[in-house]
């Protein structure tokens, strides 16, 4: 049986194998919220979940300050992602965003045949929005991807420069805010979301609260489009572990803002020491820094020392680098000390 030819030349998304050193790679965050477990003793597992979500969806309205028809849940922001493109994007239609950026977009705009159009962002990782906007007019696409801060790079668009963008375009534009919690939160789209026909704000539990396990992420946009992707869902599209677990870190969200402002603090802090080697280090806002060593390779000398980062070929010789706890970021630091001796 021959699979789809959008499919042919697709490459599975890369997960690094179970590794017992510091794991600096993949944007986790420690499990500050629930150290001690997760107790479910008085848990209905015979029961399906509740299909809505409501209870789950009125604590994210509390948090956001959103209507809860506003918002639709999900498993991870990726399944969202992956919704929108079944929804609203037609085989061989068009697909935006800047890159390097997170790679699902393309992946996802694969998987369905539609085409991805990447822009590349100038040799500093910022975004011309101008010429990005130009862009756009020309190419018409269908839907167009806004990570900010941007994974892996850790910039952050303006306010102002995304609602340029919105105005300049009739396609369906996806802000995704994964890090906006380690981010200037004056920037975030949250509050302006309902303001436009086209909009939509993508969050996660995966980062500030540390619950990547869970896989819970959610959505911020107009009920007409919530109403419409809620349609495409799948039954029961989210256990009822998640949204309990989701529930209770929302009721700590004190513990979390108190952690986002320690990781914060140590990012300036680790920024600052990475300067003072022979690498280039871009500015962040996210919970990673984004460096360059075009001069000596990091990850394999790292790994030696147990410690993994994440490398990437494009674009050539740079690193992403989780921000661990003081202990693991000195150790880090201390590491690459030694291999630029």
């Amino acid at each position: 049986m021959n699979i789809k030819d959008s499919l042919k030349s697709l490459k599975p998304y890369q997960v690094e194998a179970e590794f017992n050193g510091i794991r600096l790679d993949a944007n986790e965050t420690r499990n500050f919220l629930f150290p001690e477990g997760f107790v479910l003793n008085t848990f209905e597992f015979h029961r399906y979940p509740d299909h809505s979500a409501k209870a789950l969806r009125e604590a994210l309205s509390q948090y956001v300050g959103i209507d809860a028809n506003s918002i639709l849940e999900g498993n991870g922001s990726s399944e969202l992602i992956e919704l929108m493109i079944k929804t609203y994007v037609e085989k061989d239609e068009l697909i935006m965003s800047f890159e390097p950026t997170f790679s699902m977009y393309r992946v996802y705009s694969n998987i369905y045949g539609a085409k991805f159009l990447g822009f590349p962002l100038n040799n500093d990782y910022t975004l011309d929005v101008d010429a990005f906007i130009k862009a756009v007019q020309v190419n018409q696409p269908k839907l167009i991807f806004l990570c900010t801060p941007n994974n892996p790079t850790g910039g952050q668009l303006k306010k102002e420069e995304i609602i340029q963008i919105i105005r300049s375009t009739k396609a369906l534009i996806v802000i995704d805010e994964a890090y906006m919690e380690f981010a200037d939160a004056t920037e975030s789209m949250t509050q302006e979301v309902l303001d436009y026909q086209n909009v939509i704000v993508l969050r996660t539990f995966s980062k500030a609260f540390g619950l990547a396990s869970i896989r819970l992420g959610y959505m911020i946009a107009n009920e007409t489009i919530v109403s419409t992707i809620n349609r495409v869902k799948s039954p029961y599209h989210l256990n009822q572990v998640t949204q309990t677990i989701g529930i209770e870190a929302l009721r700590n969200i004190k513990i979390v803002l108190n952690e986002v402002k320690d990781i914060i603090e140590r990012r300036e802090t680790l920024m600052k020491r990475l300067s003072s080697l022979p690498i280039v280090v871009y500015p962040s806002k996210g919970n990673f820094i984004f460096i360059q060593s075009p001069d000596k390779k990091l990850y394999q000398p790292l790994l030696n020392r147990g410690i993994r980062i994440r490398a990437y070929q494009d674009p050539v010789d740079s690193y992403r680098i989780t921000i661990g706890t003081q202990e693991e970021n000195d150790t880090l630091y201390q590491a690459l000390k030694e291999i630029f001796r």
